[in-house]
């Protein structure tokens, strides 16, 4: 599984147009709004500018630090902030920005500092499958955030398993980041340039409406990815995208059409993959693993008017553990670690 190039996406819509930047090195200063920040290390660059990791002077604070090539682009994701920001940032599972600045017609965004992505974690143990428990964590949280999302109207149009990063070494928590694309659901239009491939909803890649369903679908794909440690859906092109999904798996295309298809051009058959995952871990639960696969293929409905809520999500069986009541089920308390626990009956 690759990282994702989203700059095409960016361009599309914030535009080419960069301001030019002042060459930024470790060690240099930024004077901001709150305190001078001096820069200690760089985090990641794009088409976007920089990320840097910096202290306030005078403190052992530590703060991301998004340098912002393009004005337009910086001034946006700020709005988008203000927006967002009456909600709380812990309790949602949103990253806290703390305040934005000019230096040297730069625009400068600083957030909390968190761990690593999604991406990088799972990039790092790729020989072993993530635990369903650790996966249920995660979902939790994130669901949470699209139910925040949702109620004021927000959508963030970019998720993706490098835009989901924990809070810290060996912590569960995880929080949404990179709210660069995000867009008030009333603006979104069939011409807006949203999402990558692999995590591109049926509706955006068919011209179809849209609202804030197609964070559900993204979220469904990061989930799928990580319990299977791969994407459910080819994605070199949109059209392969598409045709799998119109096609569904290679054995229900056999036995609608008689003809037998390349298994590399189609969805994974998430019952079959099933097994094999629970496999991998010396104590499952059949149920949970159903409980699971039943969340996800209501996460990935191609029909977005019957794809599942963040509210309904929460409250299926899956998340509120109702179909484990009085069983024992290992509990994640850090990111490689597991108790045992039982459910209430």
């Amino acid at each position: 599984m690759n990282r994702i190039n989203k700059d095409k996406a960016i361009e599309s819509r914030k535009g080419k147009r960069k301001t030019k930047v002042f060459k930024l090195m470790e060690g240099h200063c930024l004077d901001g709004n709150q305190g001078i920040y001096k820069v200690q290390e760089f985090l990641g660059n794009g088409s976007f500018g920089n990320v840097v990791k910096c202290t306030k002077l005078g403190s052992q604070e530590c703060y991301a630090i998004k340098i912002m090539n393009c004005s337009r682009a910086g001034q946006e994701e700020f709005e988008m902030m203000k927006l967002i920001k009456d909600l709380d940032p812990d309790e949602n599972h949103l990253i806290k920005m703390f305040e934005c600045f000019t230096f040297h017609s730069v625009t400068c965004i600083v957030y909390e500092l968190l761990d690593v992505s999604l991406f990088d974690s799972y990039k790092r143990d790729s020989s072993t499958r993530t635990h369903l428990c650790l996966i249920r964590v995660i979902a939790q949280q994130l669901l949470k955030a699209l139910k925040a999302l949702k109620s004021i109207g927000v959508a963030h149009c970019d998720i993706t398993l490098d835009n989901i990063m924990f809070t810290d070494p060996d912590s569960v928590n995880v929080k949404l980041i990179d709210f660069g694309l995000a867009v008030e659901t009333k603006k979104l239009s069939t011409e807006t340039d949203i999402q990558v491939t692999p995590f591109r909803a049926p509706e955006v890649i068919l011209g179809l409406p849209l609202d804030e369903s197609v964070d559900m679908w993204a979220l469904g794909v990061v989930l799928a990815c990580v319990y299977f440690g791969n994407y459910p859906f080819p994605s070199k092109t949109e059209y392969e995208t598409i045709r799998a999904m119109v096609l569904c798996t290679p054995e229900e295309y056999t036995e609608t059409t008689g003809q037998q298809v390349e298994i590399k051009n189609h969805v994974i058959n998430l019952d079959a993959m099933m097994h094999e995952h629970r496999d991998m871990f010396e104590a499952h639960d059949d149920d949970d693993h159903r409980a699971f696969i039943d969340l996800l293929k209501n996460m990935l409905e191609v029909n977005p008017q019957n794809r599942i809520t963040p509210i309904q999500a929460l409250e299926h069986d899956f998340i509120t553990m109702k179909h484990l009541a009085g069983k024992t089920i290992p509990i994640i308390n850090s990111r490689g670690a597991t108790e045992k626990n039982e459910t209430p009956a």
